[in-house]
């Protein structure tokens, strides 16, 4: 049993599992590592969960934080519904995510995930709805990223490119010419970006982030840096896909960023469109927050304090349902909750 990993909460560390037998209005979520190339276990440093003894974990890239696909989907560490993952409690209980014409998808869905990255992702597309739906027996991949920190500045990400038209676009790929190709916007902590489908991108190298994306595990890659695998192979490109996806030409995101005071508590929604609603929640004191959507995705970012009576700090992820229509607060936190 000592090489099986162990994933243990804040809320068990202080104690026992809680178990509200009869509660389903907040339910707190296991947060499993996830693995990378690009990882090196840093997440862990600032957001540290436990493992048993001789758990390699120095190429974990980043933690789940909520996630309802079959055979990637986070369980429940507490409430009524302990011991089951999000995915089973959406087709058994779909109401906990809203009514029928609330629930847009088949399945859960928003993934989130928070990570460090300890080199550059590889610049990459995912697929949009249309594409994946017809090829890939799936939804598309849209995303948004939240910049919790940056090891440096300047900082930027790769969010975009020049090409005009595809004969461009194959212009710069024959000339391996793809950092030309690409454009870069900077970043500083606290940096909000969308991204939609088909959007070429890349997060660099110093980045912690958290993504909140569409129900979609598929990604091309375009451009790895001729980076080499551990056994001294390049990286499969995804080019052909990718080029059947990348929206050409490429044009900025615009942002309507929206404030809103709650006594000590601050919201700021930074994103509400046809994918996902995301908002930060900033509180400093006992404050009652508006719930605007069926169900919150929620990530402790920063600080600690309580939310409906039970602790919590940074790195606690839970589950709002519909059951409940605000959320008490107090302490200092930092909140992401996102909804899909």
């Amino acid at each position: 049993m000592k090489n099986k990993r162990q994933h243990l909460s804040y809320c068990q560390r202080e104690g026992k599992i809680i178990a509200m037998e009869n509660e389903d209005r907040i339910m707190f979520l296991e947060t499993p590592p996830f693995y990378a190339i690009w990882g090196d276990g840093s997440i862990l440093k600032r957001y540290p969960i436990d493992f048993y003894e001789k758990t390699d974990i120095s190429n974990i890239a980043g933690l789940s934080i909520f996630a309802g696909l079959k055979d990637r989907s986070n369980k429940f560490i507490s409430g009524k519904f302990i011991g089951k993952s999000v995915y089973e409690l959406y087709k058994e209980n779909p109401e906990l995510f809203g009514s029928e014409e609330e629930r847009k998808w088949e399945i859960v869905p928003i993934q989130v995930g928070i990570g460090h990255a300890c080199s550059d992702l590889s610049i990459q597309v995912h697929p949009r709805e249309d594409y994946a739906l017809k090829h890939e027996n799936c939804h598309g991949k849209s995303e948004c990223w939240y910049i919790v920190d940056v090891d440096e500045e300047p900082m930027d990400v790769v969010l975009g490119h020049k090409a005009k038209a595809m004969e461009e676009l194959e212009d710069y790929i024959a000339r391996d010419a793809y950092d030309d190709l690409a454009l870069r916007t900077p970043i500083h902590k606290g940096t909000f970006l969308n991204l939609e489908a088909g959007t070429l991108h890349s997060l660099q190298k110093g980045t912690t982030f958290i993504e909140v994306c569409t129900s979609c595990l598929l990604t091309y890659r375009f451009y790895d840096y001729h980076r080499k695998d551990k056994n001294g192979k390049e990286r499969q490109l995804d080019i052909e896909k990718a080029k059947a996806n990348i929206l050409i030409p490429y044009e900025e995101m615009t942002y309507d960023f929206k404030e809103y005071n709650y006594g000590l508590a601050k919201e700021k929604e930074l994103i509400d469109n046809h994918n996902y609603s995301v908002r930060i929640i900033d509180v400093v004191g006992a404050s009652v927050v508006p719930k605007k959507k069926p169900f919150y995705a929620c990530f402790v970012i920063e600080g600690e304090g309580e939310v409906e009576g039970y602790k919590v700090k940074a790195g606690s992820s839970f589950l709002l349902t519909s059951k409940i229509s605000e959320m008490h607060v107090n302490g200092k936190l930092k909140i992401l909750a996102a909804h899909g």
